[in-house]
C-alpha cells in the first residue's frame, strides 16, 4: 500500500493556490473542509497501513487467497451499475465490498473488531445503531443518486482513496489537470503507478474474499472503464460487464451529480459548473468506446455489453442471460429473488429530472458529439426535448 505523494501534494498545492475560478475556489467552508481532509486523511491512511500490518502478523494465510474469476461491472456514471452490482450480490454465493468495509475496515482485524465491538453494543442497548441510523438518515437526504448506507454494497473503486490513486477524487477537488491521467488510466497513467494501484488491488480483494469465504468477488466502478485492460492483465481469467445507457442520460445526470458533489464540499459558483459539463463530455466519449473496443476482443464467456433500458425492463431475464453467458449455475433462490426485483422494477419510477437549458446543455449538439460512440454499440441516441 503506497501512497501517491505526488499526487497527494499536487492536490493540496491546487487546492490552496491555484482554486480562484474554479468550483472548488477556496471560501471559509472550503477552507474549512479541506483543513478537515488534509488532517484526517494521514491518520486514516497510516491506521489502515497499520492494520494490514497486523493482518500480516495474524492472518498470513491470506496472502495465498485466491481470486477466481471476479467479475467487474463497468460503464459510464449514471448508466445503472449499481442497481446491477446490488442485484448480482443478491446471489448468496456471490459478494461484494459494503460502505463501511471500504471506509472503515478494509483490514480483517479491523474487521474482526467491528464484528467484535457491535456485539458488545448490542448488549447495551444498541446505541452505535442508533448513531448509524441516524447519520444514514442524514446522508440519504445527500445521496439523492441511489440508496447509500454503511451496510450498502457500494463501488469498490473508492478503496483507491486508500492510496490518493484515482478518478474519484474529482467529487472532493474540482480540478480537472489532478485527474485527466485516470480518464485515460490505460494509456495514459505511469506503468509504475499501474503497479503499485493493481498490487493494493489485489491485496485488498485477497482480505476481503478470505473473510467471506472464498464467495465469488462482483466489483463495480465507472471509474474501472478506463482500465479494463489493466484489470485483464492483472486477472486474466476476470469477467466483465459493460453497462451501456443513452448518453442523452448520462451526460445530465453526471452533470448533476458532480455538481451536488462540490456544493457539498464547497460553494462553487452557480448550480453546474462548467467544468462539470467539459470533463463529464470528454469522459464519457472515451469511456464508452475504449472499454467496449478493448472487451469485446475477449472470448464470450468473458464478456457481456448490457443495455440498460434491458436491465430495467427485465432484470431477470437480463441476469439470467449474463449468467448463462458466463457459465454460471443460478440457484432456484437466487431466481426467485429476481423474479421478485423484476416485479419491484415495474413499479419504480425515477424522480430525476434535468433541464439541458439549464445546464448549458443542448440535445443535438450531445447527440451529434456522441454518435460514433453509439453506432459501436448499434444504439440510437434518443433525443430529450
Amino acid at each position: 500500500m503506497k501512497l501517491n505523494l505526488k499526487l497527494y501534494i499536487k492536490t493540496i498545492w491546487y487546492s490552496f493556490f491555484k482554486a480562484e475560478g474554479t468550483p472548488g475556489r477556496l471560501t471559509p467552508k472550503r477552507f474549512f473542509v479541506l483543513l478537515l481532509i488534509f488532517f484526517l486523511y494521514p491518520l486514516w491512511h497510516f491506521s489502515i497501513r497499520l492494520a494490514y500490518g497486523l493482518d500480516m502478523l495474524f492472518y498470513p494465510q491470506v496472502k495465498s487467497q485466491n481470486i477466481e474469476k471476479p467479475i467487474f461491472i463497468v460503464g459510464n456514471f449514471r448508466s445503472g451499475t449499481t442497481l446491477l452490482h446490488r442485484m448480482l450480490a443478491k446471489d448468496e454465493r456471490s459478494t461484494g465490498m459494503k460502505t463501511w468495509e471500504i471506509y472503515v475496515a478494509p483490514s480483517i482485524i479491523q474487521r474482526k473488531f467491528v464484528h467484535w465491538l457491535m456485539k458488545i453494543n448490542r448488549l447495551i442497548g444498541n446505541p452505535i445503531g442508533k448513531i448509524i441510523n441516524s447519520f444514514e438518515k442524514a446522508l440519504r437526504q445527500y445521496s439523492y443518486m441511489h440508496p447509500t448506507g454503511l451496510n450498502e454494497i457500494e463501488e469498490d473503486g473508492h478503496i483507491f482513496l486508500h492510496t490518493w490513486s484515482t478518478y474519484n477524487l474529482f467529487a472532493f477537488f474540482p480540478f480537472p489537470d489532478l485527474i485527466d491521467k485516470y480518464i485515460y488510466y490505460d494509456e495514459e497513467v505511469p506503468e509504475v503507478q499501474k503497479e503499485q494501484d493493481m498490487a493494493y488491488y489485489q491485496e485488498v480483494l485477497q482480505r476481503h474474499i478470505y473473510a467471506n469465504n472464498g464467495k465469488r468477488f462482483i466489483s463495480k466502478s465507472p471509474t474501472y472503464s478506463p482500465k479494463v485492460k489493466t484489470l485483464h492483465k492483472k486477472f486474466p481469467d476476470a469477467k466483465f460487464i459493460n453497462l451501456v445507457r443513452s448518453p442523452m442520460m448520462v451526460i445530465p445526470s453526471s452533470v448533476s451529480m458532480f455538481s451536488n458533489h462540490w456544493k457539498t464540499y464547497g460553494e462553487p459558483e452557480g448550480d453546474y459548473p462548467q467544468a462539470a459539463q467539459d470533463v463529464m463530455r470528454k469522459q464519457a466519449k472515451h469511456w464508452y468506446i475504449h472499454s467496449h473496443q478493448y472487451l469485446k476482443t475477449l472470448p464470450p464467456d468473458q464478456y457481456v455489453m448490457l443495455r440498460f433500458q434491458d436491465l430495467v425492463d427485465n432484470p431477470k431475464a437480463a441476469i439470467e442471460n449474463i449468467y448463462e453467458r458466463f457459465g454460471i449455475e443460478m440457484t432456484p433462490e437466487y431466481r426467485q429473488i429476481l423474479v421478485e426485483e423484476t416485479e419491484k422494477a415495474k413499479q419504480f419510477t425515477s424522480n430525476h429530472d434535468y433541464s439541458l437549458k439549464e445546464m448549458g446543455l443542448q440535445s443535438q449538439s450531445l447527440s451529434d458529439e456522441f454518435e460514433p460512440a453509439m453506432k459501436e454499440y448499434g444504439t440510437e441516441t434518443p433525443l430529450i426535448k
